[in-house]
């Protein structure tokens, strides 16, 4: 079969290293000039604000859901939200909660782009497998990189430090012609999707050199008669950010994480091309020669998943988002008990806290602090730790309470508020909301941090999940081995499952 193309493109920074490297694929695809408008300089509101209005005007309302968007954590969602967003006028509340722009806000929002003139030239993309556009554009500055052919692999060259050459699966179209002309509504499609992408990209990086294609000026996009260019581009398998896969690829244009577009690439792919589909099932540990279809084995390894959550979590749907988590969770864990990869413990630990911090923020809503300044905004360590002795020293040994004396108190402040109802959403990681609890602990006998035999250990445990993320997060020279991440998330899911049969 004639090659389709000996062009190979990339946009990594840095090659990935370990378990990714295994995991390289260069995608075909045909590649449109055009000429269109770029976006100019934010000047009212700053491109976070900005984001998250578009989103918000959308109908977007979920906030776990807006931060896996934009790439952030929901900590920050809740700050721009609560603390900009409505305070400035820009939105509202309305009887059901549901958060609406307000006036003021509409305005800003219309008149917050600076349209330019300039046109900038872009490279739409086009799959070569399935024929359809990609949510992405490209800017003019196309990157070629040199590849080996030896005995019909595919090598190219890894990072400068290993100098290693990394295989990389080639995958061909079977059959090689020239696409049909993209539509007008298709190419139009295309920008608005690209441009909701990249939005996300540019409150996550704050990169000046990223330009979208500005909204407001669609229609003066400009593309001539031309003939495609054939193409293959970088990206590699890797877990999925989405409940809803087990895997996917990286985005070949680096633009979001987080999309539907991105989250569906593999699928559409191995829908169409057989090796690919190998490919993928090689990746899941899954064997090659079972009929079962990508999207089957998903399936049913997530209603595995399902199924487990209905027995050991019946009642995981009453405390929100636990149930995503719990799913994400679960598995993560089984990939790192499969895979034994090490690149899996710090996910595995993220997804313990964002499980805990749904327990406990719902935790403050049914035992509610009834004297929300326990604790002023601001104390120092010892001040924390005196507080801490007094409110709950005859459960809880010194030394667990010494470990954490270091909590933000205007975190704790926050918890403390949200759980008075002063708040209608909390921003906070998982040690304030431990604190937090803690500190209205006493004034209920059945209260569940203290309802188990073994609270003393419970709260140990705790403590560590949060010293180990914090640990996975930094810089700080300290490794957590796969052991000690398994075993952490056994006694996250063992917590869970007491915690959530209390409301049965």
């Amino acid at each position: 079969m004639a090659k389709f193309s000996n062009q190979f493109l990339s946009y990594y920074d840095a090659f990935p290293k370990g378990e990714a490297e295994k995991n390289m694929v260069f995608l075909p695809i045909w590649i449109w000039r055009i000429w269109a408008p770029a976006a100019g300089k934010t000047t009212n509101i700053n491109v976070f604000q900005k984001t998250l209005l578009e989103l918000l005007h959308i109908g977007r309302q979920d906030r776990q859901e807006l931060a896996n968007w934009i790439g952030v954590d929901v900590e920050l969602i809740h700050l721009i939200i609560d603390t900009e967003l409505e305070p400035n006028g820009w939105i509202k509340y309305d009887h059901d909660k549901k958060i609406t722009l307000t006036i003021d806000g509409m305005q800003i929002l219309e008149n917050e782009i600076d349209r330019s003139e300039d046109l900038q030239a872009y490279y739409l993309v086009q799959d070569a497998i399935t024929g359809k556009l990609w949510d992405r554009l490209i800017p003019n500055d196309l990157a070629l990189i040199d590849v080996n052919e030896i005995n019909s692999n595919i090598y190219i060259q890894g990072s400068r430090d290993s100098g290693n050459s990394i295989s990389v699966f080639l995958v061909e179209p079977r059959e090689i012609k020239d696409p049909p002309v993209p539509t007008h509504y298709k190419i139009t499609q295309a920008i608005k999707n690209h441009n909701m992408a990249m939005r996300g990209t540019l409150v996550r990086d704050q990169d000046e050199k990223v330009k979208y294609v500005d909204g407001n000026n669609l229609k003066n996009y400009q593309f001539h008669s031309q003939k495609p260019e054939a193409c293959f581009i970088l990206s590699h398998l890797e877990e999925s950010l989405d409940s809803s896969h087990i895997c996917q690829l990286q985005d070949p244009c680096h633009v979001s994480k987080y999309d539907e577009w991105i989250q569906n690439l593999h699928f559409d792919l191995a829908m169409q091309h057989q090796g690919f589909s190998k490919k993928i099932k090689r990746y899941l540990k899954q064997d090659i020669s079972n009929d079962e279809t990508i999207d089957e084995f998903e399936a049913r390894l997530l209603e595995e998943i399902s199924f487990e959550l209905s027995v050991d979590f019946p009642f995981s749907e009453r405390i929100e988002n636990l149930s995503q988590h719990l799913k994400r969770l679960l598995t993560r864990k089984k990939n790192l008990e499969d895979k034994g990869n090490y690149y899996d413990i710090d996910d595995l630990l993220s997804q313990c806290q964002k499980a805990l911090e749904a327990c406990f923020k719902h935790m403050l809503c049914q035992w509610k602090h009834k004297h929300a300044n326990t604790t002023p905004k601001q104390l120092n360590r010892e001040q924390m730790r005196t507080v801490l002795m007094l409110q709950v020293g005859e459960y809880f040994s010194e030394d667990l309470l010494e470990k954490i004396k270091t909590v933000n108190s205007s975190h704790v402040f926050s918890a403390n508020g949200y759980s008075a109802g002063r708040f209608p959403q909390v921003g906070v990681s998982l040690k304030p909301l431990i604190v937090s609890n803690l500190l209205c602990m006493a004034e209920y006998q059945q209260h569940p941090l203290i309802l188990r035999k073994q609270y003393q250990k419970d709260l140990q445990q705790l403590i560590e999940i949060c010293e180990r993320r914090n640990q996975g997060s930094h810089d700080s020279g300290e490794e957590v081995d796969i052991s000690t991440a398994l075993n952490l998330s056994e006694f996250t899911l063992d917590w869970i499952s007491f915690y959530t049969a209390i409301e049965a």
